[in-house]
């Protein structure tokens, strides 16, 4: 993972343990126009969160190392303002808690998604967060 990045394209990383939902994840943004990286190691996050710097991020809450809930600490320490998205397994009540927590953290929310996502509706927020972003 090279650190140089075009800063006139939006840059989307995919945090998600399971390599499908991250790579899936990944395909679409670059699909919406994007440069985007799936992480499936929480490990390697803040050396990509340094380096690369990305604009838009998502973030799974049910990983092994570092679940969402910790990364969020992790992208406060970066410096990371969002917007975040969370796409999780899990229930609304939950995805919501995470999303209240980020932003407590100064962390800007776009939203949270059930997975499997809408791909549709998943690309159209991507478009429609290139505009606002």
């Amino acid at each position: 993972m090279g650190s140089v990045r075009d800063r006139s394209v939006k840059c989307l990383l995919a945090i998600d343990d399971d390599p499908d939902a991250a790579h899936l994840i990944a395909q679409i943004a670059n699909k919406s126009g994007y440069e985007a990286r799936a992480l499936t190691d929480t490990r390697g996050v803040r050396q990509v969160l340094n380096e690369w710097q990305p604009d838009v991020l998502t973030l799974d809450l049910c990983m092994p190392d570092e679940d969402g809930f910790q990364l969020l600490t992790v992208l406060q320490q970066a410096g990371f303002k969002g917007p975040l998205i969370v796409i999780s397994g899990k229930d609304g009540w939950l995805r919501q808690a995470a999303c209240d927590l980020a932003e407590v953290r100064g962390i800007s929310v776009a939203t949270h998604l059930q997975k499997p996502i809408d791909v549709q509706g998943f690309r159209d927020l991507l478009n429609t967060l290139q505009l606002v972003c």
